[in-house]
């Protein structure tokens, strides 16, 4: 389902877009009907227009921006910024962090049991810098090579690297951000209990949608 999903978004054809339905009812979708529901029994012409349109893509830049603003936000307790690397991988992120930044309304808004974010944000600026020159970006560029190449082992898409359990020891437990899949979903229902999942799009999607970035 998700090669079919993935090659949907690609080339917004109909014979993908019939391709992705098709993958959707072969799954046990009845286990998650709120989500699948809609293409496995009608497949649902809201969903495959918005799958359709050329200006969304699978860009994973807000949804990761948002993830390690709130861990941010969360673990400093007042003003900081923010320093990365002049890569052109980072130019989207740095984009998308003077949104945040320069966002002045005061709202609260809560993903899950553990994750919100607030506005007006307490980083107050984010710079780019030459990494050859800044120790502490190519200090992070080590640690960040080190816990990809750790996590690639623990999965089991690599192997002989560096020993998984030893380096992920090395951070504490909310040092860490990542997006495994859960398969109790009952749990996951009741972790995001309360949250309003359609509201917090519609808000990002009206404030920071529409300057050249997919939300």
């Amino acid at each position: 389902m998700l090669v079919a999903f993935q090659r949907a978004m690609k080339e917004k054809s109909p014979q993908s877009l019939a391709d992705l339905v098709t993958a959707v009812r072969a799954t046990q979708w009845n286990e998650l009907p709120e989500v699948l529901g809609p293409l496995a029994k009608y497949a649902a012409p809201e969903c495959l227009e918005a799958i359709a349109t050329p200006s969304v893509t699978t860009d994973l830049a807000m949804v990761v921006m948002i993830a390690l603003i709130t861990r941010m936000e969360a673990m400093t307790g007042g003003p900081y910024r923010v320093e990365h690397d002049q890569s052109k991988n980072l130019e989207t992120y740095h984009g998308l962090m003077q949104q945040f930044i320069d966002h002045e309304d005061k709202v609260e808004l809560r993903a899950s049991e553990i994750a919100g974010i607030t506005f007006p944000l307490k980083l107050t600026e984010v710079i780019q810098v030459d990494s050859k020159t800044s120790p502490a970006v190519q200090l992070a560029d080590v640690m960040i090579g080190a816990a990809l190449e750790a996590t690639n082992t623990l999965v089991g898409h690599r192997s002989g690297g560096l020993a998984p359990d030893d380096l992920l020891s090395l951070y504490a437990e909310d040092q860490i951000i990542h997006m495994l899949p859960d398969m109790d979903f009952a749990e996951q229902r009741r972790f995001r209990q309360g949250v309003r999942g359609g509201e917090i799009i519609d808000y990002f999607a009206a404030h920071f949608g529409g300057k050249g970035e997919s939300v």
